[in-house]
């Protein structure tokens, strides 16, 4: 189902949509459980990120949050890794979401669609991967868990710990740190 922007202003004024290899726009926002500000800016000065559009009717988001949820628990540990949600639904439906699938990493709403358009959204769930610079390893349209296991290698590679294989039907163990190489021994 398309989402409802888009239109007149982007066939007027060109496509605003973001693409691998271009800048992440950053966005503040009040997260639902804190009440705190929060943005992109402070999630990538963490390290990697992934700001997630989704709408909590949609099948694809239904699979894909909780398992992003599964993502973040796992690579917690290292610190260098963030899930932003953005929703596209009101905040009692939201609210409701969260609740029935444990969400805990910062969650916001889109008000009107305004993230969702400068964005260049098309449809939910929408994926952005972005490096600690704020360049868009990639962008993502849709489920899979194949997406999933592409972010979690990436993650590993940027935390320098052992990659966690998302397996949709057992739930993750946390990313163990990469043992420090031995240094070769000195030859007299």
């Amino acid at each position: 189902m398309p989402a409802p922007y888009g239109g007149q202003s982007q066939q007027r004024w060109g496509d605003n949509t973001v693409n691998a290899s271009e800048y992440l726009r950053d966005l503040m926002m009040t997260d639902l459980a804190t009440g705190r500000p929060t943005g992109t800016a402070d999630a990538r000065r963490k390290g990697m990120v992934v700001l997630v559009f989704f709408n909590v009717g949609t099948p694809d988001c239904i699979t894909l949050i909780p398992a992003l949820q599964r993502l973040s628990d796992a690579y917690k540990e290292s610190g260098k890794f963030t899930v932003l949600g953005v929703s596209e639904d009101d905040e009692p439906m939201t609210r409701a979401f969260i609740a029935e699938h444990g969400l805990k990493f910062p969650l916001v709403l889109d008000h009107d669609g305004y993230h969702a358009m400068i964005y260049g959204l098309a449809r939910v769930p929408t994926l952005y991967f972005a490096d600690a610079s704020g360049s868009v390893l990639k962008k993502m349209v849709g489920y899979s868990g194949k997406t999933l296991n592409d972010i979690s290698h990436a993650v590993a590679n940027f935390a320098q710990v052992d990659q966690v294989v998302i397996d949709e039907n057992a739930p993750m163990l946390p990313a163990i740190p990469r043992p420090e190489p031995v240094a070769a021994e000195a030859k007299s």
